[in-house]
């Protein structure tokens, strides 16, 4: 039931990245602006990861799923408001992702059976990836079918219908901890494996925020239509999904850290094949590339945090490692932002590139084994 809500709490993420640029666009919002309204829901959710972790740990983990998914829906309605109303839409957003993706996380790992991380963890990757890619190609033909609105009533739709599903839920908390808000991510990020997974999902996540914002906006002035935007998160988003089982699996038999580095070189890759090839059909290729290595890097990552985090610690750690996507989406759209601004779009593929590749190598040196002190 927690993967099938899953899948879909994506989905409704996935029908938003195609078409809020473009809506933003079409409200008359300046292309160096739209990264800074796009940044308003990770921006959320790094004001509220913390308290969602610490309800997970030591309140309940069933709820804060509940809450995050009816958030999730409440933020559809307001999209289909005014401008001010579309900003606190964006916000709202965020706060849904910030208490559903710990809380369901944190539901998964307490029931995954011992030896098979890995798969399970690769499988809910799975259902987010295909969450977000059907949600991404059905975001761009229902905006050319059915206008902006008809995305956004979607939005609604797919995520309300759960809500009652959910409050089935079992509880899986069983002792909660009863700690200080901040006191579980203290702990957790002096976990070197745990620290390095985040610290690299948070550069990755605002790579592809980068891409998710600016893209569309490439493509628009190259002539290309919502749909062929839609088509290209889409085809990145299944290939990803295609290796992320396999990767799990991988995942539970090789170190995490290595699958994830792998994944991380074949997403700079893809990046800078998109850089010299930025237009359809051969920003196709790219995105092949970039997928593989996103499918790899990512459920790797889950894996590495799961395997290093203490029980009663769960709900914190993964509330720290999934407010990395909340970093960086509001370190990513705002940056190209400022720069699109001062040099147009162009700008925005070697950007993605130099920060991919910079974020591999600071992965490299905080994943590399300490030094070993010896008597002289």
């Amino acid at each position: 039931m927690v993967h099938v809500a899953t899948y879909f709490f994506f989905l409704a993420y996935g029908l938003t990245l195609p078409v809020l640029p473009l809506y933003l666009h079409a409200l008359g919002v300046a292309p160096g602006w739209v990264g800074w309204v796009v940044a308003l829901m990770p921006l959320a959710g790094i004001l509220l990861r913390p308290w969602g972790g610490w309800a997970a740990d030591g309140w309940s983990r069933k709820w804060p799923t509940v809450i995050g998914m009816a958030l999730g829906s409440a933020a559809g309605v307001f999209y289909l408001g005014p401008f001010g109303a579309v900003l606190f839409g964006r916000f709202l957003q965020g706060a849904a992702m910030a208490l559903f993706a710990p809380s369901s996380l944190a539901i998964t790992s307490d029931l995954a059976p011992e030896g098979r991380v890995g798969t399970v963890m690769g499988t809910r990757n799975l259902l987010i990836g295909l969450g977000v890619m059907s949600g991404s190609a059905l975001g761009g033909v229902l905006a050319d079918g059915l206008g902006f609105s008809g995305v956004f009533l979607a939005v609604v739709g797919v995520q309300a219908v759960f809500v009652p599903v959910l409050l089935r839920l079992s509880e899986t908390l069983t002792r909660p901890v009863r700690r200080r808000w901040w006191e579980g991510f203290a702990q957790v990020v002096r976990i070197r494996p745990i620290l390095a997974a985040t610290v690299a999902n948070m550069g990755f996540a605002a790579v592809f925020a980068l891409i998710q914002t600016f893209y569309p906006l490439l493509l628009a002035e190259a002539g290309y239509s919502a749909a062929w935007v839609g088509a290209f998160l889409g085809f990145y988003s299944l290939v990803s999904v295609l290796f992320r089982l396999p990767a799990g699996r991988l995942a539970d038999r090789v170190a995490a850290g290595r699958v994830a580095l792998w994944g991380f070189v074949g997403a700079s890759v893809g990046l800078g094949v998109l850089w010299a090839f930025p237009v359809p059909p051969w920003a196709f290729a790219a995105a092949l590339v970039m997928g593989a290595g996103a499918g790899f890097y990512l459920p790797a990552n889950i894996v590495a945090v799961t395997k290093a985090a203490p029980l009663e610690l769960r709900g914190s750690a993964f509330s720290l490692f999934t407010a990395s996507w909340d970093l960086g989406g509001l370190i990513g759209p705002p940056l190209g932002g400022v720069l699109v601004a001062g040099f147009g779009v162009g700008v925005v593929l070697p950007l993605a590139v130099l920060l991919a590749l910079g974020v591999t190598l600071l992965y490299v040196r905080l994943t590399a084994p300490k030094p070993r002190v010896g008597l002289r």
